[in-house]
């Protein structure tokens, strides 16, 4: 493919600006990233107030992998090449005591697992869940959340998966699942489980955690554990990272660094093949249908738009609602009073960032109509100050009022908090358990460059800055390699 041909990105999110990063790495110089938002970042949004960024959705960069310092990151990477200033951030769980007060504690799924084990079988038991997850990264098949080589029956769901593991085992890969799927019966065991590097950071942490609850016998826990997990343990980078000014922040400085071209409040609203490395794609510009031809282009919206973009046909069936039904999240900026915990610090440091967990997201449940509706799943404190970032999930048949009474709720970190904004948008929906069973996945793999179209983005990556940016290291290479592969074939699997 001509380095100089003229490439089409759809959106202007962590997807679309890091696909582009990757074609600039290739060499392609004549790239379009056209974003319907007024601004870049997708479904990233930020808020800012006295003085600070506060970021909803797109937040942690977590640093890590399998390894000392954890190595060999993608978003690693991009941060070394694009640098933006960087804060350290803590992680709690936090549970509740007899009298319902909160504190900070083990998570709370995990406290009765913790009294029915010995330290030597939850030791192993560790070590098993991170093996687990440890080989089905280094020996995936695929980039994304389907080429995982996941240890499992062909066929087998997820209740069926945890039933034949330890209690623990089951208990660690649950708590750190897709959070979509999670919520699916009868999901695909090989796809339950979101491997990034959250994951193996929360093992590490958990192992910590052991070795605390057992000092007398320290050593002897550590001789139980794999080495992989021992050299994460000992690294001295910090667990989790976010951008001092948001996260936007690092997609602004790939722009500049990279050069590209963004047009915001440039929706598209159609694309079609013409003929080989002619495609026609459509936008909306001030009222106005602008039209552009393009060599090859990528997709990144969600579900919902692409539908719209494609009327008809394949493209259109496979992201049909049946088979990527919607799903919303509320996001708060809320300020308090005064906090009524007390987070661990180091003597005379200030005041700790950190990432709140307040409800477990193993915690959620289909069966529970009103958290259905609505329901805090995490709250974040970003800077230092009286404000707070919460997240949850949400269903758009109830008011924002009502959804901000539930919110409330489950908000017992504090006295009364006050809402100061609030965000809602379409999660990029996951395929349903039933499309995954039917071959979704592979079939998209099938579509990957049919008439030079191509698709990315969280529903085939899966969440956080790792699992998107890695995506696109692995992609955009095979698609789009100048001397032949993936980027010069009518269609690719």
């Amino acid at each position: 493919m001509d380095l100089a041909a003229p490439i089409c990105i759809v959106g202007a999110g962590q997807s679309g600006i890091m696909a582009a990063a990757e074609l600039r790495d290739l060499g392609y110089t004549d790239i379009d990233i056209l974003e319907a938002g007024a601004q870049l970042g997708g479904y990233c949004q930020t808020a800012e107030i006295d003085g600070e960024t506060y970021d909803f959705q797109a937040h942690l960069v977590i640093q890590q992998d399998f390894g000392a310092d954890f190595a060999d990151t993608a978003i690693h990477r991009l941060l070394t090449r694009h640098p933006v200033e960087m804060q350290t951030e803590a992680l709690f769980f936090v549970g509740r005591d007899e009298s319902g007060k909160p504190r900070s504690a083990v998570p709370p799924h995990f406290i009765p697992l913790f009294g029915l084990l010995t330290p030597d079988q939850a030791a192993d038991q560790l070590a098993e869940a991170w093996t687990i997850i440890e080989r089905a990264v280094r020996d995936k098949h695929g980039p994304g959340i389907a080429g995982l080589n996941f240890d499992r029956i062909p066929g087998e769901t997820w209740e069926t998966y945890r039933a034949r593991h330890a209690p623990l085992v089951g208990e660690l890969l649950q708590g750190i699942t897709l959070y979509a799927n999670m919520r699916r019966p009868r999901q695909p065991a090989e796809t339950i489980i979101n491997i990034n590097a959250h994951i193996s950071g929360h093992i590490s942490q958990l192992a910590k955690l052991i070795l605390s609850l057992y000092p007398e016998q320290r050593a002897a826990l550590l001789a139980r554990m794999p080495e992989s997990l021992l050299a994460q343990m000992s690294s001295r980078l910090p667990v989790t990272l976010s951008m001092r000014y948001g996260f936007i922040s690092l997609l602004h400085r790939m722009v500049a660094d990279l050069d590209l071209r963004v047009r915001v409040n440039s929706p598209v609203i159609a694309i079609e093949p013409l003929a080989p490395e002619r495609i026609r794609v459509t936008t909306r510009v001030d009222g106005e249908p602008q039209e552009s031809v393009y060599s090859r282009v990528i997709v990144t919206a969600r579900p919902a738009q692409i539908r719209e973009i494609f009327p008809a046909g394949e493209i259109h069936q496979m992201f049909a609602e049946r088979n990527c039904p919607r799903t919303w999240t509320r996001s708060y900026l809320i300020k308090v009073a005064d906090e009524i915990i007390e987070f661990p610090r180091k003597p005379n440091s200030p005041e700790p960032l950190g990432f709140w967990v307040i409800e477990p997201y193993g915690s959620y449940t289909d069966t529970d109509p009103e958290q259905a509706a609505h329901r805090i799943t995490a709250v974040n404190k970003q800077h230092p100050g009286p404000y707070w970032v919460c997240f949850s999930n949400s269903d758009t048949s109830i008011s924002d009022a009502a959804a901000w009474t539930l919110a409330k709720k489950g908000l017992y970190l504090f006295h009364d908090p006050e809402l100061i904004t609030e965000t809602i948008a379409e999660w990029p929906a996951y395929p349903s358990a039933a499309a995954i069973r039917d071959g979704w996945f592979d079939r998209i793999a099938n579509l990957q460059g049919r008439d030079g179209i191509y698709f990315t983005g969280e529903i085939l990556s899966g969440p956080t800055a790792e699992c998107i940016s890695a995506f696109a290291r692995d992609v955009i290479p095979a698609w789009f390699a100048p001397a032949g592969g993936y980027g010069d074939t009518e269609s690719t699997a």
